[in-house]
């Protein structure tokens, strides 16, 4: 049975608490790579043990087989649930028993016609409903789905209390972006990001994943089959094993292909739309994002794939498509809410506080006047603006978290600059590590004989 974490717990007892003061129905949001299925698991394990029935349902076969994995991890009783997709459910309403609570999973689908059906044919059974983004391309808000919403611990803090892995991140401007239209979903169309990616990417990338995070594993996220599958081409021209999959990709060499990646066979997994919502792939250190999107929720669950934790894993997320102009960074501070919210009006996101370092081409805090990177200072204008926010991007640069360990020149150091293992043991102390880090860093850099 897996123990869950003591913020993992605070979130059970939360939603248990709304439904016991008569919440009709709970939205729980909590970060990308949190342990959604554990939460989840507790609560239908002790709706279970009280005699109850669950139904739970998510829109993607993938992620019922996964819940279905973490439910019995957890000892719930798989005869008092119904585990599946929400196509299914809709289509055995009156075949199906009634559940005493409902849980559905990557819930931002939730205003969908078939969830709506199915919420409305259990009209008197409570719910709740887990995303790690309560955020819809529309503007329109969940507030017609759920009546109250509990918040979990944000990105920032799950990183500094070793819940999720620190990153690195990189960004280079590969795209014309005034050639991005937008289709009627309001993201944008595959022909227009044809036009902008253009045909010269497939090298660059090649050649800054073997600058940024060679051998490691790497998932990469292109906008359509033809340019995943010539990305996958030039990674094996280059000696490095990789391979395209989709969901076209029929599923016994899907799985086979899943379970080389996880197993290290393979290295880089090129894909479309298919590695979101719900991947675990622990092992995996590096994402390369070559789709530009205007969905925050694409946005959200593709770069921080790399970042499920593991002891010592620093994620490389390289961007070359600058999609964080758009949405900032993983930790960015954001505001959730269950009501809409104005629609962006344009594609103007000067206001995102986030901005790149004339000298270096790092991605860094806009409120930096120094570089925490090169520490050169930023010019400004005599308006009071960076001189460099309409300078194209043109090359990469590093991104860290602003966290109070840059004020310390170990913070600032990364494991392959430390000489010895007494400085291993200095950057773990300035970045709030434990020591295990710096042995395991020690053992990979032979300094321990």
């Amino acid at each position: 049975m897996v123990e869950l974490y003591p913020y993992q717990k605070t979130l059970v007892n939360q939603a248990r608490s709304e439904l016991a003061n008569g919440k009709k129905s709970v939205l729980l949001v909590s970060p990308a790579g949190s342990g959604k299925s554990v939460i989840i698991a507790e609560i239908a394990r002790l709706c279970v043990e009280k005699g109850g029935h669950v139904l739970f349902m998510v829109h993607r076969q993938e992620l019922v087989n996964q819940i279905t994995q973490s439910f019995q991890e957890a000892n719930v009783d798989l005869m008092k649930t119904t585990v599946m997709t929400v196509g299914k459910i809709v289509n055995r309403l009156d075949r199906l028993p009634k559940p005493n609570l409902i849980i559905t999973d990557e819930t931002h689908h939730s205003k969908a016609k078939t969830y709506r059906k199915i919420y409305d044919y259990f009209s008197n059974v409570p719910r709740l409903g887990f995303t790690a983004t309560p955020w819809r391309m529309n503007g329109q808000g969940l507030d017609d789905i759920y009546d109250s919403m509990i918040e979990g611990k944000n990105v920032g803090w799950l990183i500094a209390h070793h819940y999720l892995s620190p990153y690195q991140y990189y960004s280079v401007k590969l795209v014309d972006d005034s050639k991005l239209k937008k289709s009627s979903t309001g993201d944008y169309t595959s022909k227009s990001m044809d036009e902008a990616i253009g045909k010269t990417i497939f090298g660059d990338v090649v050649k800054t994943y073997r600058t940024k995070a060679n051998d490691q594993q790497a998932i990469v996220y292109a906008h359509d089959v033809e340019y995943s599958q010539a990305t996958a081409e030039a990674f094996k021209n280059a000696g490095i094993s990789a391979v395209h999959v989709d969901a076209k990709t029929p599923k016994t060499i899907r799985n086979s292909i899943m379970s080389d990646f996880k197993s290290g066979k393979i290295k880089v997994l090129c894909n479309v739309n298919l590695i979101s919502e719900g991947f675990n792939v622990p092992d995996c250190s590096v994402v390369i994002m070559l789709r530009p999107t205007e969905s925050l929720v694409l946005d959200v669950q593709q770069s921080m794939r790399c970042m499920r934790y593991k002891p010592g894993k620093i994620a490389t997320i390289i961007d070359h498509v600058a999609n964080y102009t758009r949405f900032g960074l993983p930790d960015t501070p954001r505001q959730w809410s269950l009501t809409g919210r104005p629609k962006k009006k344009g594609n103007n996101t000067s206001a995102l506080p986030i901005r790149t370092c004339p000298h270096c081409w790092a991605v860094i805090p806009a409120q930096c006047k120094v570089c925490p990177q090169c520490g050169e200072e930023i010019p400004i204008d005599n308006e009071g603006m960076d001189t460099q926010d309409n300078v194209e991007l043109e090359k990469v640069g590093e991104f860290k978290m602003t966290t109070d360990y840059q004020n310390n020149q170990y913070g600032k150091m990364k494991p392959d600059d430390a000489d010895n293992v007494e400085d291993l043991y200095k950057i773990a102390k300035a970045r709030g590590y434990k020591p295990g880090w710096a042995y395991m860093n020690a053992k990979r850099m032979g300094m321990l004989g």
